[in-house]
């Protein structure tokens, strides 16, 4: 045999007789995607052998379930390949998890089956979310990209949406009930809607949105609660139990600002097309208006010509205060509509927190000792001590004073 011959035999072997299977391993001398392919070469062994392995960069976003480190345990999948031109094994791959994931997968379908069997996931049982939020609660880790990017999409929309954080941890052990102490929380500070956040991770990193008891806690939320775990390619059991899923965090934020956007789009445009239609209007009755004169005129003898064209003038006059009078209407009717954007948003209640601020202030400034002063009291206070001087029974002969008054300090001695 040829040596392409004897190798391309050695490979319909391994495709026939091998086939894909799975294997666990260590993985070993790991550097990340290649700079230049983008695709994944490194080694994995256990404690007797050696292979290389190979993770080709078109699927690595679909194959990769943990992020890859040195020494890593995991559980892959994949088949041999030769690579004739050199001769060399290797094992490619299509599915990479650490171990232990597997428990995991397994658990995450056989709860999904458990609650989809109880109704947890119908449609029938899901609300709407409200159209134009005004009060919301954003359930996500402090300080995390999944917050930064929430916040950054709700400020470039400009909604007038009052935002209510609720910093809990979204990994680990006891995270779920933090989740589902906040839920609880959120649902008995009158919000109109809850959004649920994190950024993406592996199924372990995102397993407390499966856990049994905040799935089930979002189903009992008295206010609709949006979904936005993940990425894209993420799926948790908190999505199919949600009134709503958003595929990004980033994409929750806009899906909640859309109403207002719409809203203060559709003014917009009302308010720029009122001023064209009126002006139309008013052009159409002044042709009305002319027409009907010159017909009069041509056929009423000349003495009426007078009288009808006053009263013409009359009614030219009404017909262009009356379509002025339109005009304040649709522009009074723009402005409501624009008080009650704003009453809607958080910037009324800003205005009676500078009330209330400006009145404790006052009452701080009546208050004030340096009043008293101004108008000829004094404080006496010991030399070097804080207190006031209250009761003279308490000196003794030859203690030295500081007097406080309006426009300065006295020193004295008790005599």
């Amino acid at each position: 045999m040829s040596v392409s011959g004897l190798l391309e035999a050695a490979r319909s072997i391994l495709e026939t007789d091998i086939g894909p299977v799975w294997m666990e391993a260590e993985v070993f001398e790991y550097r990340g995607p290649h700079r230049g392919s983008g695709h994944y070469y490194f080694k994995l062994r256990d404690t007797e052998a050696t292979v290389s392995a190979i993770m080709w960069r078109g699927v690595a976003a679909r194959a990769m379930k943990a992020d890859l480190q040195e020494g890593q345990k995991v559980l892959v999948r994949g088949r041999f390949d030769i690579y004739s031109a050199r001769g060399t094994l290797s094992f490619v791959l299509d599915h990479v998890e650490e171990i232990g994931a597997g428990d995991l997968s397994a658990r995450f379908e056989q709860l999904k089956k458990q609650l989809h069997g109880e109704g947890l996931f119908d449609a029938e049982r899901k609300r709407e979310l409200p159209e134009r939020p005004q009060r919301i609660v954003v359930i996500t880790g402090k300080d995390s990209a999944a917050e930064a990017d929430i916040l950054r999409t709700f400020e470039d929309g400009g909604a007038p949406i009052h935002i209510l954080m609720s910093h809990v941890r979204v990994q680990g052990e006891g995270a779920a009930g933090e989740i589902v102490a906040a839920l609880d929380q959120a649902g008995h500070i009158g919000a109109d809607m809850i959004l649920l956040s994190r950024g993406g991770g592996s199924l372990e990193d995102l397993w407390a949105f499966n856990e049994e008891s905040l799935v089930r806690a979002i189903a009992a939320s008295p206010i609709p609660v949006m979904s936005a775990v993940g990425h894209e390619v993420d799926f948790t059991l908190s999505d199919f139990v949600a009134d709503a899923r958003a595929i990004t965090p980033t994409d929750g934020a806009c899906q909640v600002s859309a109403g207002w956007i719409e809203a203060r789009q559709q003014t917009q445009a009302l308010a720029s097309e009122l001023p064209a239609a009126l002006k139309g209007l008013l052009r159409e009755k002044h042709h009305q208006l002319n027409r009907a004169m010159r017909a009069f005129l041509a056929q009423a003898p000349s003495r009426r010509v007078e009288r009808a064209r006053v009263r013409f003038g009359h009614a030219e006059q009404a017909l262009c205060q009356a379509a002025q009078a339109q005009v304040s209407r649709g522009q009074e009717r723009l402005r409501r509509a624009a008080r009650r954007l704003l009453h809607a948003g958080p910037q009324q209640g800003l205005q009676r927190m500078i009330g209330c601020l400006e009145k404790a202030s006052a009452q701080l400034e009546a208050g004030d000792p340096r009043a008293l002063l101004a108008r000829g009291y004094a404080l006496v206070q010991v030399e070097g001590e804080s207190a006031f001087v209250r009761d003279p029974a308490h000196l003794e002969v030859g203690t030295l004073l500081a007097i406080q008054l309006a426009a300065g300090k006295l020193g004295a001695r008790v005599e």
